[in-house]
């Protein structure tokens, strides 16, 4: 039952990428395409769900294996895309984020799970960090697209639906306020993790509470670059992916070594 739906919300999603692609290149309104492409894409995040559920046990505590924790961060950022979708102009980041997600579902879960019990301050910052995650995760899809756009802009090719796409000082404004909304829920992250767990320097957490340190540092400039002296584009997007992937680092780069590798 699990490998069909698994099926379904992978499927679900590609086809929703396809047809936000298919949207895009038509470079006019398809209220048809439209509807289809929110009725399936919500269908996605409906099986999403389903596959969450699991995760939570009855005594308190969380299964944050590597592969549910993928799968809890693509519920996040998915069902954040959909409604920010829905109430502004950021479909296009789908065509990105949609097939990465459905690539969590070719894989089988693991049969080792790493149950954390959590009381109600710790599961604050778990949630916080997870959401923090989740949005610069957007960022970066973000700054891929828009150094995508400023490259074909400058060599006078913006064909395709790189043509459909909001102008460039628009795309960056949005790529700011995105950050700015990440920098906030990772600052709570940070907080909350020194204040709730006992020890955010403890062996087995240092590599990671300095990594995020490290990439709050790096976002918190860029905002602070942008408003001091102008800096936006291309540049901006690359620290902004920098920052990203100093951040996936810090949870999902450990995990990987200690769950898989070691």
């Amino acid at each position: 039952m699990t490998s069909i739906l698994n099926f379904f919300i992978f499927l679900f999603y590609i086809i929703s990428a396809v047809a936000i692609w298919r949207l895009m290149s038509l470079h006019k309104k398809n209220y048809g395409l439209q509807v289809f492409v929110w009725i399936l894409w919500i269908l996605a995040i409906i099986g999403h769900l389903f596959t969450i559920l699991p995760i939570v046990h009855e005594n308190y505590s969380v299964n944050l294996s590597l592969d549910y924790a993928f799968i809890v961060v693509g519920f996040i950022i998915s069902i954040t895309l959909y409604i920010s979708s829905i109430l502004g102009n950021t479909q296009y980041l789908g065509i990105i984020i949609l097939p990465i997600i459905s690539s969590i579902f070719l894989f089988n879960f693991s049969n080792n799970p790493v149950n954390v019990p959590l009381n109600n301050f710790l599961f604050f910052h778990v949630i916080i960090s997870l959401i923090s995650y989740s949005i610069l995760c957007l960022s970066a899809a973000q700054s891929i697209i828009l150094k995508l756009q400023e490259k074909k802009l400058q060599d006078n090719k913006p064909i395709g639906i790189i043509a459909s796409l909001p102008s460039l000082d628009a795309m960056d404004k949005l790529l700011f306020k995105i950050l700015a909304l990440g920098v906030i829920f990772l600052s709570a992250s940070l907080l909350s993790g020194f204040i709730f767990l006992e020890d955010i320097f403890a062996q087995h957490l240092i590599h990671k509470t300095i990594l995020s340190i490290l990439a709050w540092v790096i976002f918190v400039s860029l905002i602070y670059g942008r408003e001091k002296y102008g800096w936006r584009g291309r540049n901006a997007a690359n620290i902004t992916l920098i920052g990203f992937f100093i951040l996936f680092l810090s949870y999902f780069g450990t995990k990987i070594v200690l769950e898989i590798i070691i």
